[in-house]
């Protein structure tokens, strides 16, 4: 179970790296394989890793080549079947979550209604100024995400962006 987390601020200014890195402790329990920080304009993704797919080639942020970012925490069970129909693609991971990055690039926002599986993704396009949130219909990958008057953030769990002072809890009577 990998976790994700990520902070789109409104200004245009970059994440805090202090941010960042408070999101970054606070989801490494769920990936004991590798951590990163990536960022690009106004957006930082982190990611925790626990390699299952590609052990060796799959660390995230999957970039690319135009820069789109994609995290997640995901299995694609249709990832061979979507390759097979991106012939045109050449694919640089064994990793099932690169073929939501390159369905992305191809079709846009409606991406996700391709995918069979189970996930929670982040996409930065910055030179579209986006960042794409996707959860599996199910809802089995958790992804929560609060808009605050700096930006957007999400996480995999409410407790990172609890822990990096994103949101502050409080009980809803």
């Amino acid at each position: 179970m990998c976790g994700i987390a990520g902070v789109m601020m409104r200004g245009g200014q970059p994440p805090s790296r202090d941010t960042l890195q408070a999101l970054a402790l606070a989801l490494r329990h769920r990936g004991p394989d590798g951590q990163a920080v990536h960022v690009h304009g106004a957006t930082g993704l982190v990611h925790a890793r626990l390699a299952i797919v590609d052990l060796l080639g799959g660390a995230q942020p999957l970039i690319s080549a135009d820069g789109v970012a994609l995290i997640a925490n995901a299995e694609i069970y249709n990832d061979l079947d979507l390759r097979r129909e991106m012939h045109d693609v050449s694919f640089a991971t064994g990793s099932d979550c690169e073929s939501p990055l390159h369905l992305y690039r191809k079709v846009g926002d409606v991406f996700a209604e391709r995918l069979r599986g189970m996930y929670a993704i982040a996409i930065s396009d910055s030179a579209q100024r986006r960042l794409i949130l996707a959860r599996d219909p199910f809802g089995i990958k958790p992804l929560y995400y609060a808009e605050t008057p700096d930006g957007v953030c999400f996480a995999s769990e409410p407790q990172a962006l609890i822990a990096a002072g994103l949101v502050v809890p409080r009980v809803n009577a």
